[in-house]
Order: structure tokens, then sequence, then C-alpha cells
């Protein structure tokens, strides 16, 4: 559809909206057309999910699009194409992913996984979930990590189908899970602790999926967050640290078979967020100094050696992100986006970097940018 037929599409909704109160009012998107780009309507990827978590409690999480075969970027998505949801998409947005045709948000503060169609955003239904905090996925079965456990418990992963939406199983992990990935059958989850702090947990919960049990955990370090495979099925895993004499680090666990890793290697690293293409990690790290004021730093790291190579912004403009947040690479060109949370009380943004690290474009965000999708064509 044309840009100007979208804006008058909108304007009258709004209109018969204020006109009869018993329709629902359709809240227009904000279409920002991307000038250093050009319409793609043949590549790999038709676009990127952006999911806004919105401040907890204020119930402002939205979700975002950019088109690729229009080259625009659309703001708060989700509310039009859904003007009949209560309360919109809902509070506190923690993760969003794409699997089958399907795009699913988590959204930590309402309890629920929205289920959307991925190609529209127009929603399927929900999943009930307390305190959902990451999704995985296993062919026809979802997995959903949650702070809330059985009796006794205090974390879990939460089991569903996709095709029905139905709850299938449940199992307790460690203390507050939060990401996870899935190898050879087995569902591997990063445990945090963070309500049990200082006492933090420091665990990677195993869970066997053939009959969703506990098998063991991998003790790494306190506090744990963020959970990769790189190419070769190794698992990268970072420590928030204590927030005091334990700092924040970056390990890796070598694959050793299947469902068997190595010890934990300590990169010596502090990481806030990263994301993998290929053999590179790229990475960001905020840390504080004396006087807690906050410092970022932008990284890669060899996968394969491990070792520290260059900044993945070359052209100086990492000084004007107050506050990085998500971070992915797109898997065809190699574009890096990161979003930045500025205040975390108002609109964020997101760049779009060369895969040599320069500054393409920027668009306006929802509230607090914290998670993107890609979706392939």
């Amino acid at each position: 559809m044309k840009l100007k037929h979208l804006l008058i599409f909108a304007v009258l909704a709004t209109g018969a909206a204020s006109c009869n109160n018993d329709d629902p009012e359709i809240i227009p998107a904000d279409y920002q057309p991307i000038a250093e780009e050009q319409p793609d309507s043949k590549g790999p990827v038709a676009g990127i999910y952006v999911l806004n978590e919105g401040n907890m409690g204020s119930n402002k999480c939205t979700i975002d699009f950019y088109d690729y075969s229009k080259a625009w970027y659309v703001r708060n998505l989700y509310a039009e194409r859904n003007p009949t949801a209560v309360l919109e998409l809902g509070d506190t947005g923690n993760d969003i992913a794409v699997h089958d045709g399907r795009l699913y948000a988590v959204v930590n503060g309402s309890n629920k996984v929205e289920v959307m169609d991925a190609a529209t955003a127009i929603r399927i239904g929900q999943v009930d979930i307390a305190s959902c905090r990451y999704i995985a996925f296993d062919g026809d079965n979802a997995y959903v990590s949650s702070f809330v456990g059985g009796e006794g418990d205090c974390g879990s992963i939460v089991r569903f189908n996709t095709r029905t939406l139905e709850i299938t199983g449940k199992v307790s992990v460690g203390l507050q899970p939060e990401e996870m990935v899935i190898a050879d059958g087995y569902l591997y989850v990063a445990n945090s602790g963070q309500f049990q702090a200082p006492d933090y947990d420091n665990t990677i919960s195993v869970v066997r999926l053939s009959d969703f049990t506990m098998t063991g955990s991998i003790a790494v370090d306190v506090n744990m967050h963020h959970l990769r495979l790189d190419d070769e099925g190794n698992m990268w895993v970072s420590s928030r640290g204590n927030y005091s004499e334990i700092p924040s680090n970056l390990y890796k666990l070598t694959r050793e078979g299947a469902g068997k890793y190595g010890e934990p290697k300590a990169l010596d690293l502090p990481c806030t967020n990263l994301t993998i293409a290929g053999n590179t990690i790229y990475y960001y790290a905020t840390v504080y100094d004396a006087s807690w004021n906050a410092v970022n730093l932008y990284g890669t790291i060899d996968t394969k050696t491990c070792t520290r190579g260059a900044d993945f912004i070359t052209d100086g403009t990492e000084s004007t992100i107050m506050a990085p947040y998500a971070l992915a690479v797109q898997p065809a060109t190699g574009d890096i986006f990161i979003t930045d949370a500025r205040n975390y009380v108002s609109s964020g943004e997101i760049r779009c970097y060369t895969k040599g690290g320069k500054l393409k474009w920027t668009a306006t965000t929802g509230d607090i940018p914290g998670h993107i999708a890609f979706l392939m064509r």
C-alpha cells in the first residue's frame, strides 16, 4: 500500500472512531521513510521486528517494524493492526521471535506470550505464563523461561504447542531463569537468581527434551543472562556479576559431543549483550567508573580463537549512543543493528550500521527498544 494511502486510511479511520464511541479507536502507526535505503522486495529478509519494552507498570509495550520492501520504519504497528486488543500489547515486553510463520512477543508484566501472524502482526491468541522472560523453539514446541516455579521452586520452563497454544508441560530449573538455547536434544537455560541477591544463582540448567526433565546443571558464574550458540555448537553465556566485587564477564563452553560441554572458559571481558554472526561475536558492555558514570564499550570476538577484535562501530558515532540496548546482525547483508534506550522514559532509537561499522540510518522507536527479530521471506 502506498504511503499516502496508508496515511489517508489512518485519518479516515481515526475520524470514524471519533464519530462512533462504540467502534474501537484505530491508532495510526507512524511511518518513517528511510531515505538512505532503497526498497528491496527480493532479498531473503523481509523485515525487522523491534519489541519496545516500555517502563514497567506503564502498559506501553509496543512493536515496530522495518519493511525492506518499502524502505520505511513503522512505529507502533501492533496497535494499528489490532485495534480491538484490550490494553493494546501489554506491560513490559521481554523477548520477540519469529518461528514457522508466527510472531511471538513475551510480555513479562502482562504474564503472557502474545502470538501473531508473522507477515501481518495480526493477533492469533495468547498463552498465559506468569513472569515470563524468554522463548525458544524446537519443532512445534515453544519453551518459555519463567521466574515462577512450583511449590518451593523459584524458576521453571513452560512448554506449549505452537499450533494449539496449549501448555503441555513444565519443569523446575534454577533461580530466575533467563535466556535459553537448544542443542542435541537438550535445552540449556542461564539462571540468574536475581530475586535472591546477593545469593545469585551461578548455574546453567540442563533439560532433556525427550521426557522434559532436568538432568543436571553446569556451574559458571553468578547472575547469568544471555546465552548463545555459535556455528560449532559452543555455548557463550554472559554474567552480570554481583554489581560489586564480582564484575560482569563472558564465558565460552566448548562442545565436546552430543550433550557434553567442557569447563567454562572466562574471557575476562565485561559483556552486557551479545549476538553472533558467523565466527564473530558482536558485544557491548556498560561499565561504571568510581563515580558511577556509565561507560559503553563496543567490540568483537573471534569465536574460534577467543581473541578480541576491532570495535564494530568505526566512525566515532558510538559517542552519541546514550544507553545501548538491543543488538543484532542482519543475516544476509551483515548490517549491524543497535538500539538506544536514551533516557528510558521516552522514545528510543534504532541505528543501522554497515558491516564495516559506518552509520547508515536511524529511526525513532517506542520506549526502551529492547529486542529484535528478523522476518525472513
